[in-house]
């Protein structure tokens, strides 16, 4: 330091910088020093002690100072060097020099860190004088009181270096958010930054990255562009296991998913296998013939026909020879196959990296990451928040049903809807969660004269897509075979002059107004890159794929927003009008609703067979712009998948709504398929891996939510009596709970098979052993589950008896099977209702931000959005904000809705027990 300051030309206060509070950490250690020789030069063994020089230095309030201040300095410290390392190259010669002279092989930045390191390395040096000093030495006591006065220093600087650790992931988080902005929002209390890498996806054309976080991976792709290249500047990015650097490339982010929604399905690699094509013979034919083509250009005579032969069979052998090499045995221990579950659908990913060292190291950091993540969940407890009294605006009011908002409010935060009714008039409490909880409207919903049943956020609109139907084959990899309901074979699509249904088929997810090859085609116009052989391999693909459409058969209901008929086709090839089959239930509509494509909605369903629709942040209670759909029916369940609306009515139809190509909402046009009946209507309805599962009575029918045609039946409970009441999913399990039931049921989402069942009778007995015996005894007698929800890691019950109970999950996997989970434990937890649990939901609690209103897309940024013959998409650009796709690292807050406020640990003699049980309240629970 003090060479710096005088033979340097670098400013004093820089170098007073780089070792702030060194000078007082080396006095203070310099007395402590001379106190440690003064005993050493007198050392008696049976009565000098150290342990009293140990407390009475580093007990000293300026002692401790001094560290925290180092620490707290320490990060700049570090920055303060590098500015000057590379300011000054005088400066660096410097202390080369001094780490020479030194004979340390130590820089000046390792050196730097050593007070903090010094710290702990006492803990353990009194600890060890402990185990070789006898317990009647009065240095004995003196060493343990040392020891704990050293510990809790140790904790206090671990603990600020921790903040900063925190502050370094935080920072670590807002770069990415800057250098990918599709990964926004990234920023998250609990969240880490833990590696990247670039790998290829074996269904994408583009190099694509992969992202991991301690909760979350992200994966995107890296769109070539022509033009000037830019500059590229490398952005370091902390980690656990030190700095990584990324490059600001453009990135478009296709596939956002938690950690727990990813399973390592392959991780041993195969034997080899030879290829049944040799690349050489390939490279070798592919010279010949391009050494044909220039001679073929030479030629005088005419010879069109001969070139685009050659051309055609230039492009089949690149073609081979690119998927012999992709499947060659020499890449089979660098690829990686993983299965991703997502409300949409369950899908099969092959990741090849540049080595099988890479790869293994993926392997492992994906698997501690995952191992960590449930440690983490294990030691989660829910935190009871508040419970929120609900004022009563009619005697008799009760709790039906609640969901968050999609989006954010016009404060940057997300509202809750709590809907109430007495029967006759429906009811909507709108909940602002932050930066306090408070009822911010209570009021009755306009035209609303019924019980609301069923709410669903849907989301605002983010572009056409088209789901690909080959891409059945992939994600029934891992399923079992479908199950036809009864009747002839058939597949539902839609008649139209003016298109080929096997083109639409056959073109993927796109958008409307153009074919998958003319977008293709025009972005590698756009690109530069489009070369004559490309061209050629392209056209020869495109006739492939479309004379594979053909012959397999569309499975895919073309939907647009034109009032056509849908027909039946038989295997004879022959076509039914689907009004001879379907029962179209008159509908009618009133208010004035002015639609906005990009602002997302609230859909009511109610008792008297009506769905309301209003804008999330409109105030219902003022606005106009509302819509009012009547169905002969009462609406039992409404669920959004796709783009689509599905409508579950009490007389057994499904009704579908969809979006034209502007996203519209197409309300006059709706698509019915009738699937129970009056006897046996769908009670529940929940999107689960691509699939809508609906609940019959007693039988869960299983339903391609594209052909609307049901896959797989199976039956829940013996007794027809008992109708499915509550349902809910966890990646790729199922929880379901029957009516009167105190039992819940565990199923496979894609193979279907029970896993197990969950009796929680128990768990609710002991949590009511405070209370009165006639109490306790009419509410064990008449115990039922009454709702379900699942938030991170657990699951949630509501029941009849008021209690609220937590379940964690287990892990589910591709190949788990009856007997192979074991039960896990049920928790009641303390506070709950007097009454019914009438719902339980969750909501995202963000960080402020502004709210913002999505741009229409370019026609530049749909291109970007095809997910380029694979069938996956992000997840929250897809779906509404379920519970099942929040990850570790967002705080969430659950809220239970329901008749009073009761504390399960305080006995029924409590003065106000009972004198709100009557009263409608919210508890709030922050996990």
């Amino acid at each position: 330091m003090t060479p710096l300051k005088v033979s340097s030309n670098i400013d004093e206060a820089v170098v007073d910088n780089i070792f702030y509070m060194i000078p007082e950490i080396l006095t203070h250690h310099t007395i402590y020093l001379d106190f440690l020789e003064n005993v050493w030069a007198k050392w008696d063994t049976r009565t000098s002690t150290i342990g009293n020089i140990i407390i009475g230095i580093f007990s000293k309030q300026t002692v401790v100072d001094s560290y925290l201040s180092f620490v707290e300095n320490y990060r700049t410290s570090g920055k303060v060097i590098e500015n000057a390392l590379q300011a000054k190259s005088s400066v660096q010669k410097f202390l080369e020099q001094c780490q020479r002279d030194s004979g340390s092989k130590l820089s000046m930045k390792d050196l730097i860190v050593r007070p903090i390191q010094r710290i702990p390395r006492y803990e353990l040096l009194i600890q060890r004088l402990i185990e070789n000093t006898p317990q009647d030495h009065p240095d004995f006591p003196l060493l343990k009181e040392a020891e704990r006065v050293m510990h809790n220093f140790a904790i206090k600087l671990e603990s600020v270096n921790e903040n900063q650790h925190e502050e370094d992931q935080q920072s670590t988080l807002k770069k990415l958010e800057l250098l990918v902005p599709d990964m926004s929002p990234l920023v998250a209390p609990d969240r880490q930054y833990l590696k990247h890498d670039m790998v290829q996806i074996l269904t994408k054309k583009d190099q694509c990255c992969i992202w991991i976080f301690s909760d979350l991976v992200i994966f995107s792709s890296i769109k070539r562009r022509s033009g000037p290249a830019t500059r590229k500047v490398s952005v370091i990015l902390k980690s656990p296991t030190g700095n990584e650097y990324a490059e600001n490339i453009k990135h478009k982010v296709w596939l956002r998913v938690g950690l727990d929604n990813i399973e390592i399905v392959k991780s041993q690699i195969p034997p080899s296998k030879k290829p049944s094509l040799d690349p050489d013979q390939l490279e070798e034919d592919i010279s010949i013939l391009t050494e044909l083509s220039e001679m073929t250009n030479k030629l005088n005579y005419p010879h069109s026909s001969l070139d685009d032969v050659v051309k055609e069979m230039l492009a089949s052998l690149n073609k081979q020879l690119s998927e012999v090499c992709i499947r060659s045995p020499s890449l089979e221990s660098n690829k990686m196959e993983i299965l991703v579950t997502t409300q949409e659908g369950v899908y099969p990913l092959e990741i090849c990296f540049n080595s099988a060292e890479k790869r293994a190291i993926w392997e492992s950091t994906l698997m501690d990451a995952k191992q960590k993540l449930s440690l983490l969940s294990d030691k989660r407890a829910p935190e009871f928040q508040q419970p929120l009294q609900i004022t009563k605006t009619r005697a008799g009011m009760q709790f039906s049903c609640a969901a968050p908002i999609d989006g954010l409010n016009n404060s940057g935060y997300r509202d809750v809807w709590v809907c109430n009714s007495d029967g006759y008039v429906g009811h909507m409490c709108l909940l602002s969660l932050q930066p306090e909880p408070i009822v911010t409207l209570n009021t009755p919903v306009p035209g609303c004269n019924a019980r609301i049943l069923c709410i669903c956020a849907v989301p605002a609109f983010s572009g056409p897509f088209r789901r690909k139907s080959s891409s059945k084959k992939n994600l029934h990899k891992h399923s079992v075979a479908p199950v036809a309901e009864d009747g002839p074979q058939i597949n539902i699509e839609e008649v139209d002059d003016t298109s080929e249904p096997e083109e639409d088929a056959a073109s993927g997810y796109q958008t409307d107004s153009e074919s998958s090859d003319e977008e293709e085609e025009e972005e590698l116009e756009e690109e530069g890159e489009k070369g004559e052989g490309e061209e050629g391999e392209k056209e020869v693909e495109g006739e492939e794929d479309t004379q594979q459409e053909k012959e397999e058969g569309s499975s895919e209901t073309v939907f647009d927003n034109k009032p056509k008929d849908l027909y039946l086709g038989d295997s004879e090839g022959k076509a039914s009008p689907v009004s001879q089959l379907i029962n179209l239930d008159p509908f009618t509509m009133t208010g004035n609703w002015l639609q906005d494509a990009h602002k997302s909605t609230m859909w009511l369903g109610t008792e008297d067979g009506c769905i309301h629709i209003f804008q999330c942040t409109d105030n219902i209670k003022t606005t106009k712009n509302k819509l009012k759909i009547h169905h002969g029916s009462p609406v039992y369940c409404i669920v959004y998948l796709d783009n689509k609306v599905f409508v579950s009515l009490a007389n057994g139809d499904l009704i579908v709504y969809k979006r034209d190509s502007d996203g519209i909402w197409d309300t006059e046009n709706p698509y019915t398929r009738t699937v129970g009946s009056v006897i046996s209507p769908i009670s529940r309805m929940l999107a689960v891996a691509g699939k809508l599962w609906c609940g019959c009575q007693n039988v869960m029918n299983v339903i391609n939510p594209l052909t609307l045609r049901i896959e797989t039946t199976f039956q829940v409970t013996t007794d027809s009596s008992r109708c499915i009441q509550c349902l809910v999913c966890a990646g790729q399990g199922v929880w379901l709970a029957s009516q009167h039931s105190s039992k819940i049921s565990l199923y496979h989402a894609t193979s279907f098979e029970p896993l197990m069942e969950v009796n929680i009778a128990h768990s609710v007995a002991q949590k009511l052993q405070s209370a009165d015996d006639i109490i306790r005894q009419h509410k064990a007698a008449c115990l039922r589950i009454t709702a379900l929800l699942v938030c991170k890691d657990l699951l949630w019950v509501g029941t009849s008896a008021g209690v609220i109970l937590t379940i964690p999950m287990p892990r589910i996997t591709s190949t788990s099977t009856r007997g192979s989970i074991s039960t896990p434990s049920v928790t009641g937890l303390v506070f709950g209702h007097t009454g019914h649990v009438r719902f339980l939901t969750c909501v995202e609690l963000t960080a402020p931000s502004s709210p913002t209103t999505p741009k229409p897309k370019t026609e530049e940024e749909e291109t970007d959005d095809k997910p380029e013959n694979l069938a996956i998409h992000d997840i929250h650009r897809r779906s509404s904000m379920a519970a099942t796709t929040a990850t570790m690292a967002t705080r969430m807050l659950v809220i239970s809705g329901g008749d009073g406020y009761e504390d399960f640990r305080n006995n029924s003699t409590n003065e106000v027990a009972g004198r709100d049980d009557s009263t409608n309240h919210l508890l709030l629970w922050q996990v």
